[in-house]
């Protein structure tokens, strides 16, 4: 099942494994992840999205940017917190917002990984031309469109699918 270039060139079947294929990289790429690091590539995730705001996220913020629930991230979070990564702070703006604050250990594992996070990239994206990559860029930003055209079509069509 690895001849995924010989298939047909029907665009049907194209879409279908454009499709499936989201689903099997992302549970390849966790898979691999998973297997050789410390901690989860969901909760590398968190990590490194909680890293891209200038000051401490809440749960809601980091769920929003990362794709899932609110529940999920909380779940990722406590986890962290239990292993001395971040540490939950309740917003003196709000007190029902949990801010997620790394601790000097979670600090030192996002500066640890920086250098690894350029070679797993590199690893990846080895058999892409530049070219390639920003072309892909361009189709994911036109699939994170199609995604909001998939949650819209079964909001209008709830209860018929």
């Amino acid at each position: 099942m690895h001849n995924y270039d010989t298939r047909g060139t029907d665009i049907s079947w194209m879409k279908k494994l454009l499709f499936a294929g989201i689903f099997i990289q992302e549970n390849k790429l966790h898979a691999i992840y998973d297997r050789y690091n410390e901690m989860s590539c969901k909760q590398w995730l968190l990590m490194a999205v909680c890293g891209a705001f200038d000051r401490p996220p809440d749960l809601s913020t980091l769920a929003k940017a990362m794709g899932c629930s609110r529940q999920n991230v909380k779940k990722l979070a406590l986890h962290l917190e239990q292993e001395g990564y971040i540490v939950l702070e309740k917003s003196p703006a709000d007190g029902r917002a949990l801010w997620v604050r790394k601790t000097e250990k979670g600090e030192a594992f996002s500066k640890k990984n920086q250098e690894l996070g350029t070679k797993v990239h590199d690893a990846i994206f080895q058999e892409f031309a530049p070219e390639e990559i920003e072309e892909y860029y361009r189709l994911s930003v036109k699939m994170m469109h199609g995604l909001e055209h998939l949650e819209n079509f079964f909001k209008e069509n709830r209860g018929k699918v």
